[in-house]
Order: structure tokens, then sequence, then C-alpha cells
């Protein structure tokens, strides 16, 4: 195993899955690659804005998203450094399930590591889009989920 793609959203619940990544990565002498996706889903709610600022709020949500995908790989990119792996970052603009299984595919993973929460109560589980799902039922690779 050469290399592990690592998906990261910069929130809390990924914490634990980049600590996995970052450990196996090291263990296996194998590259770390952070993909973080800007998801496009929000700025079809600027539709509801009124045309006046529709554009200044999209360029706005998109300078957001951009910037905190940023953040979470730098961060990431730090903490590899102090462990001794490798590391690339990548952002991808579209939908996170489409984007993560074209990296998948084109980039050669051996492995995909991403975090997964507990969704507790049914309207949790409503409401998801449940991704880590959607993404193990369809990887050519094995994918490693941690909670």
């Amino acid at each position: 195993m050469d290399k592990i793609l690592l998906c990261t959203d910069g929130e809390e619940h990924t914490r634990k899955a980049e600590d996995h990544a970052l450990h196996l990565a090291r263990s296996l002498h194998a590259d770390l690659v952070g993909l973080y996706v800007v998801d496009p889903f929000l700025k079809k709610f600027t539709n509801e804005i009124y045309a006046v600022n529709r554009e200044a709020c999209r360029d706005h949500l998109d300078r957001q998203l951009v910037e905190q995908g940023r953040q979470a790989l730098e961060s990431l990119e730090r903490r590899a450094a102090e462990a001794g792996v490798r590391f690339t970052a990548l952002v991808r603009h579209g939908p996170p399930e489409d984007e993560i299984l074209k990296e998948i595919e084109e980039g050669g993973h051996g492995l995909v590591v991403m975090g997964s929460r507990v969704l507790k109560g049914w309207r949790q589980r409503l409401e998801s889009v449940n991704l880590p799902r959607k993404i193990f039922s369809s990887a050519p690779v094995p994918v490693l989920f941690v909670r």
C-alpha cells in the first residue's frame, strides 16, 4: 500500500480519522493524500436571496468554504510533517461522493480513511446524506471508517 486517501472536512469527528490515517501512513511508509471537497450544495440556497445580493453571497460562501478547506489541510499537513509522513493536499469542487470516488479511481490509492459520525435517532438518520455508506458501497478499494 503506497498511498492512503484521507477524506477530511475539518470537523471534530474527522480528527480521529486523521490520527488513524497518519499512524497507518507512518507504519506502512505510505504517502498520505488529504482530500477536502468544496460541496456546491449550499450554493443552491443562495437562489432564495434577493437578486441584488445573490452573487455577492455566492462569492462569499465560496471563499469561506475554500478557506475552511485550506485551514483543515494546512493543519493536517503540519501534523503529517511532525509524524514524518509524506503528505499531499487536494481540494476538489463538486458533490463529495462524486469527487471522492473520482479521486479514488484516478489517484491509485490502496486505502481510503474517513471519519464517521454516530447518527442518533431516526431524524438524524433521515436527514443524513450518509456519505460513508455511499463511498463504502461504491469504492473499488478498502475503506476504513473511524468514529
